[in-house]
């Protein structure tokens, strides 16, 4: 199978959650599929540049979420963001998760933080998984997401003061 056949065999199996990854992002349904369309078409132009098939599902998620990521820098909005009841063990105080804009304290993070972040929790993906997306060391990874947990919960707790 040619790396091109093993794209298509790729997305054929996994369309469904790179949607949702675009989604979680963009929190709007056609700019997902933007998003999504968009990767499809990076991946497909780059193919050759995958040097391990074996790689495929972390290298086309990466494009994903930068694809994503650039749609969001370019849109400057805020996308809103269901409050996941893991994160109330995490960042405790806050019961009612419909009045919670998430996004807005996500929003102020560096995307670094953002993005594990957003790949834990929202998309429920392991550690090992947000490094191969993002192309780091577990341990960058591990570092990033309790840092970005540390930030958002000074910046929840000084929102709350005030």
């Amino acid at each position: 199978m040619n790396k091109k056949q093993l794209l298509e065999s790729f997305l054929y199996e996994n369309l469904d959650r790179a949607y949702r990854l675009a989604y979680s992002y963009t929190r709007e349904s056609a700019s997902a599929e933007d998003v999504v369309s968009d990767s499809i078409v990076k991946a497909l132009s780059g193919i050759e540049t995958l040097q391990k098939p074996e790689m495929i599902k972390s290298w086309f998620f990466r494009i994903v979420v930068n694809t994503a990521l650039s749609w969001l820098r370019k849109e400057r909005r805020l996308v809103y963001f269901e409050y996941p009841e893991e994160m109330e063990k995490i960042l405790p105080g806050k019961e009612d998760s419909s009045d919670l804009m998430i996004t807005e304290f996500l929003e102020k993070l560096e995307p670094k933080y953002k993005t594990v972040l957003i790949l834990r929790f929202f998309e429920d993906m392991s550690l090992q998984e947000i490094a191969d997306v993002t192309g780091e060391k577990i341990n960058t990874v591990k570092t990033r997401l309790y840092r970005g947990l540390k930030l958002l919960r000074v910046e929840m707790e000084e929102t709350n003061e005030r």
